[in-house]
């Protein structure tokens, strides 16, 4: 059987690519986030970040802070873009096999119009 929509194929692929690379890319920010707080960045860091010299002092707890909120948003991010890919799946393997389905029992069917 031929197979349709290799577009949505591709569509569905890409999404589930960019799914990997937003929660690799988040673990990444995340861990440098921890980095940071734990090395303590400098004031200068915190000024232009628009946070100020205060910020120095509890950079360990914004940096634990930063990693887990850092890790969860990416793992949402993850699992909502995945999804979409395997939704996208899930509609062309349906059509699929009712296709295979009505092709199948195409023999089995009464003519068109026959009424009983």
């Amino acid at each position: 059987m031929e197979k349709r929509y290799g577009v949505l194929r591709v569509v569905a692929t890409l999404w589930k690519i960019i799914a990997w690379i937003v929660l690799v890319l988040g673990i990444l920010g995340a861990i440098g986030t921890l980095i940071f707080g734990i090395a303590g960045v400098s004031p200068q860091f915190w000024r232009m970040m628009g946070m100020g010299p205060a910020m120095r002092e509890g950079g360990i707890v914004i940096g634990i802070v930063g990693f887990l909120v850092g890790l969860l948003v990416s793992v949402i991010y993850f699992l909502v873009f995945f999804a979409m890919g395997q939704l996208i799946t899930l509609m062309i393997d349906i059509e699929e096999n009712t296709r295979a389905l009505r092709i199948a029992t195409a023999g089995d069917l009464p003519p068109e119009g026959y009424s009983t």
